[in-house]
């Protein structure tokens, strides 16, 4: 079992059908917050913030710039065409990167120090609905490479039931039995009625309050919950390419939805920010680094969330492909 799924397991128990039910985890957590419970880690698509006691840490997301806030319409409205251009194909391919620091301190005496360590996972979903999940994870590294070499320089670390190791892992790929639905909101859908989902933004919005509402979500907190389920389908479900630019013009009509030039994501790729509130109340936000040029989502972001550092995952692909099934690797 490699670290990420250890991790999923400690907080979760064994994963259920849907390969991606942990997308959608936080924005459920939040709506529900005044009525049942705190602030949970398990931020939308962000298995690797499911750790106790740990914080992703990641590069800056880049500064927002110093020109004016564009309402959101005319950027996303780009996006929007883009993704509804975007070729089809076989699988529908999903590849992110998580980095973790770990609070936990490594070494003894004076030469302790923390480590950084860093999971690939995939998943990849055909047209018929088999879907197949991979995960490689990758060397662990010291964050204070002096205490290390006068740690000895060691090169495995203990962790749990398993180790931290400057060996990358071998990639691996599994294929999920029976397939798998996947959940919008508060719905869990195959494949084909992710297609049948509306095309126009309006349509979806409101299909978008009503699994929600579905999902046991209070009425005042709905609009809360719209934007995190409505980007659900820009790159973490298998959409199709009409339903990606419905669910882009969707999120150009909120008004709470904001948008600014002059982001990067943490690999540095240049993008601009949208973001929105989870909470009407909390200072907690999502936000996500999007290149509407392509309409490629590039990073997701929860930043002020009470007692809690930000957490991160890197989009490193999206989209659907004919290329088959294989083993995550760093190329």
């Amino acid at each position: 079992m490699d670290d990420l799924s250890a991790l999923v397991r400690e907080l979760y128990g064994d994963p259920p059908a849907d390969p991606f039910a942990r997308g959608r985890v936080e924005a459920r957590l939040q709506a529900r917050t005044r009525r049942r419970v705190p602030w949970k880690a398990g931020v939308a698509g962000l298995a690797a913030a499911m750790a106790l006691g740990a914080a992703i840490v990641v590069p800056n997301l880049g500064t927002h710039a110093t020109r004016d806030t564009f309402s959101g319409n005319p950027i996303l409205l780009t996006a929007a065409t883009m993704a509804e251009a975007a070729p089809t194909g076989s699988y529908w391919h999903v590849k992110r990167l998580y980095t973790m620091r770990w609070d936990k301190l490594y070494g003894s005496g004076g030469n302790t120090y923390r480590l950084e360590t860093s999971n690939l996972a995939e998943q990849w979903v055909s047209t018929d609905g088999r879907v197949w999940s991979g995960h490689k994870r990758l060397a662990a590294r010291p964050l204070d490479e002096a205490a290390w070499r006068r740690d000895g320089a060691p090169t495995e670390w203990k962790a749990g039931d398993g180790v931290h190791s400057t060996t990358p892992g071998e990639g691996r790929l599994t294929e999920v039995a029976g397939g798998g639905s996947f959940r919008f909101g508060g719905e869990d859908l195959t494949p084909a009625q992710l297609a049948e989902l509306p095309t126009d933004p309006a349509a979806l919005t409101e299909r978008a309050r009503r699994v929600i509402r579905a999902d046991g979500v209070e009425e005042g907190s709905v609009s809360d919950v719209v934007p995190t389920t409505l980007a659900t389908l820009l790159y973490e479900l298998p959409a199709a390419p009409e339903v990606r630019a419905a669910a882009y013009r969707a999120l150009a009509t909120l008004p709470r939805v904001t948008v600014e030039e002059g982001a990067e994501d943490p690999t540095g790729r240049p993008g601009v920010s949208v973001s929105f509130p989870l909470q009407h109340d909390q200072p907690t936000r999502g936000r996500l680094i999007v290149d509407p040029g392509t309409s490629m989502v590039l990073a997701y972001e929860v930043t002020g969330a009470p007692g809690k550092g930000d957490r991160t995952e890197v989009v490193l692909a999206s989209g659907w492909t004919d290329a088959e099934p294989a083993p995550p690797t760093t190329g």
